[in-house]
């Protein structure tokens, strides 16, 4: 009798254990309430691939929200937009971020995306650098005169360009900036149309420009080349931003939305994952009839890959860096601090 008291008495904690603990793991499971987050997203690159991944593998409606992706091909106007209420997520850069918060804009920072700068500027074979050899930022001479290629007017690619002008002792008057859109359409104004000698973009402009051989990279900021002071904004440079309001009343949104934004970096981190990952990324970015698409257009994602954050924290040192930065080279006026742009509740380390 006594061990069947026993026998009993065990089973019973057992189960309660049990209940107890899958009770707590669902409590502690984040979990929206239906809502839909339009998100930004790039056409012709690799983009936002946090939320391409969670949309088209189900991690958002996992935790119960719904990724509706929209293609922006510009940070100032994903900035509009999402200031505009008509996204409620924006990929960015950091510096353009602080703009908008210096010019009144009620949004922060609340994720990283890419924590490397992830620009690069291409010029045409036949556009003359007589300062190859000399390095940055003597090769920064080399464009003066020139017609520059940029994703959009007052975009970050062109404020980039001209601090890079700045450190040659040159001014943003001593070029021609050009709106080019994509990667893939700076590729035709640069190489086919020769509207433009060189362009400041992100990739696969390097790639196609390599692949056809009509065209090569100078200064590949992806990998620490150009001005010194990129070394120290790793782990801010392109950024997820919301507004701030729709952050402060939604906790459970956005513990959903990084629930699931984290489980898509782990999901395409994943060799196994990688074909899937590129049929996903085929239909978006298109090479047209160019030789050898395919091929570019694998070597490309997982070349990328590894840029992408795995858990979305903003280095706090980082973005004070780009802030101190957009400061020096008058992207705003005012200095301003890092936690000022970020979102305390953010994903973050020192």
């Amino acid at each position: 009798m006594k061990k069947q008291s026993f026998t009993f008495n065990l089973c019973a904690t057992s189960a309660i254990v049990l209940a107890t603990c899958s009770g707590q793991a669902a409590a502690q499971t984040p979990r929206a309430n239906g809502e839909t987050l339009g998100i930004q997203n790039y056409a012709s690159t690799t983009g936002n691939m946090h939320a391409i991944v969670a949309k088209e593998k189900g991690f958002c409606q996992k935790y119960n929200f719904k990724c509706e992706i929209r293609t922006i091909n510009s940070t100032s106007l994903g900035l509009q937009a999402l200031v505009g209420k008509t996204i409620d997520i924006t990929q960015s850069g950091a510096e353009l971020v602080g703009a908008a918060v210096v010019a009144g804009a009620e949004v922060v920072i609340v994720g990283t995306s890419l924590p490397a700068n992830v620009l690069s500027i291409s010029v045409r074979n036949d556009v003359p650098v007589p300062s190859r050899d000399k390095g940055y930022p003597a090769i920064m001479n080399d464009f003066k005169g020139k017609r520059i290629g940029v994703s959009a007017r007052g975009s970050s690619s062109e404020k980039h360009f001209n601090a890079m002008l700045k450190d040659a002792g040159l001014k943003p008057e001593d070029v021609t900036y050009v709106a080019v859109g994509a990667p893939s359409t700076t590729y035709t104004a640069l190489a086919i149309g020769k509207q433009i000698d060189a362009a400041i973009m992100f990739q696969p402009l390097t790639q196609i420009c390599k692949f056809n051989k009509t065209c090569g990279t100078l200064i590949d900021m992806t990998v620490g080349e150009g001005p010194k002071s990129l070394e120290a904004t790793i782990g801010a440079n392109i950024v997820f931003a919301a507004r701030k309001e729709m952050v402060e009343s939604n906790p459970k949104l956005m513990e959903a939305f990084y629930a699931a934004m984290t489980d898509a970096a782990a999901w395409f981190r994943d060799p196994k994952n990688f074909d899937e990952l590129v049929k996903i990324y085929t239909p978006m970015i298109s090479f047209g009839d160019m030789a050898g698409a395919d091929e570019m257009r694998r070597n490309w994602i997982k070349s990328v890959i590894p840029a992408y954050s795995r858990d979305l924290k903003v280095k706090v040192s980082a973005l004070q860096e780009l802030m101190d930065f957009s400061f020096e080279n008058k992207i705003i006026d005012v200095k301003v601090e890092a936690k000022r742009v970020l979102w305390d509740k953010a994903p973050q380390t020192p």
